[in-house]
């Protein structure tokens, strides 16, 4: 009987992401229209082409500094630093994230106290990946 209202769950739910999906494509449809219309709006109004184009301007007055300061040796071993840094913390991250889950699997607990002895939220967080090709 279990196993029976098990399957009768995970229907109801498939049927659910089935009956949810063609609503949010049609909003992400939606979506992109919008954008285009708020675009069109934007690039008819004169005082924003004018911002916009100092913007641009300033861009690339950005981009020749930025240019300028990658030659600099200094600039150059921060930046290779900093890079080394984000890699790292990245990678603490994503292990961290494959603890959690493995500690709500374990526990089917939500929250969990920190090294600091605070209560910690644990956020689940799903989403439809890119389609598989079948074999």
């Amino acid at each position: 009987m279990e196993e029976e209202t098990k399957v009768t769950e995970e229907k109801t739910t498939i049927e659910a992401i089935h009956n949810l999906m063609p609503e949010m494509r049609d909003t992400q449809r939606k979506l992109k229209d919008l954008r285009e219309q708020l675009k069109d709006v934007m690039d008819q109004n004169d005082e924003y082409k004018q911002l916009a184009d100092q913007i641009k301007e300033l861009s690339d007055k950005r981009l020749m500094a930025k240019k300028a300061l990658m030659e600099d040796k200094d600039y150059q071993k921060v930046s290779v630093d900093l890079d080394d840094e984000r890699l790292k913390l990245k990678d603490l991250q994503e292990i961290l994230s494959h603890y959690l889950v493995s500690y709500y699997r374990e526990t089917n607990e939500t929250s969990f106290t920190d090294d600091f002895g605070e209560t910690r939220a644990v956020v689940l967080n799903a989403k439809i990946g890119k389609t598989e090709t079948t074999k």
